[in-house]
């Protein structure tokens, strides 16, 4: 995808999260029919096996499993003397971690009632499934250069099916409510783009003021 399609792309996706947000600042009828719809959808589904399963994504899909993993992550790809791209995929957990807070603190939105496994805090947008995703983006940035180009969806597949049921498990467990989980689908992807705009520019400069300090720092021959 070139740098233009992903500009466009990114404000899209940014652009649906804040129209997403501002109906639920605004208790929008169009949300609440939305949520209502799935939910009792996903009611029907409810049964002790199904429970139990979902359980055990909800908790591997964390975000501190999620954030843990990223830092393990980028600590492998520093050892492998990327240290950029280390720097860069701490950048992006951390840095949308911090920006989701602050969304969540702002808008305040109360979980659903009767949860089926409780959870505390507020409810826009989803943690688990924003972590996640951002964790998931950054793996497939280090390991898709290494895999053959028709041999990716191998991996593309699996990894796009566990940010499905991350999510999936949020609104199941009645932890979130659907547009939670949209919205931070919206956010975690958008954000990627945008900023991965600036990646290759800041690579650039990064590099030329390494380059610049390490020739101040050489002994110079007389």
């Amino acid at each position: 995808m070139k740098n233009k399609q992903k500009t466009l792309l990114s404000f899209a996706l940014i652009l649906a999260f804040a129209i997403l947000a501002l109906g639920v600042l605004t208790n929008s009828p169009a949300i609440t029919t939305f949520d209502s719809t799935i939910s009792q959808s996903t009611a029907k589904l409810v049964t002790p096996t199904n429970t139990a399963f979902f359980t055990v994504v909800a908790d591997l899909g964390s975000p501190l499993v999620a954030i843990t993993l990223t830092v393990l992550l980028a600590g492998y790809v520093f050892y492998k003397k990327d240290r950029f791209l280390a720097c860069w995929i701490i950048l992006l957990q951390f840095g949308g971690s911090a920006l989701t807070e602050i969304i969540k603190v702002t808008i305040a939105r109360p979980r659903p009632s009767h949860q089926i496994i409780a959870d505390t805090g507020f409810s826009f947008p989803s943690g688990h499934t924003f972590y996640t995703t951002i964790f998931v983006i950054c793996l497939l940035m280090v390991v898709l250069p290494k895999i053959p180009v028709d041999s990716r969806y191998y991996v593309i597949i699996p990894a796009c099916t566990w940010i499905i049921l991350v999510a999936f498990s949020r609104f199941y467990l009645r932890d979130h409510y659907p547009s939670d989980v949209l919205a931070s689908l919206l956010l975690a992807t958008g954000l990627w783009l945008r900023l991965e705009g600036y990646r290759d520019l800041l690579h650039q400069a990064a590099t030329a003021f390494l380059t610049r300090r390490q020739a101040r720092t050489l002994p110079s021959k007389n």
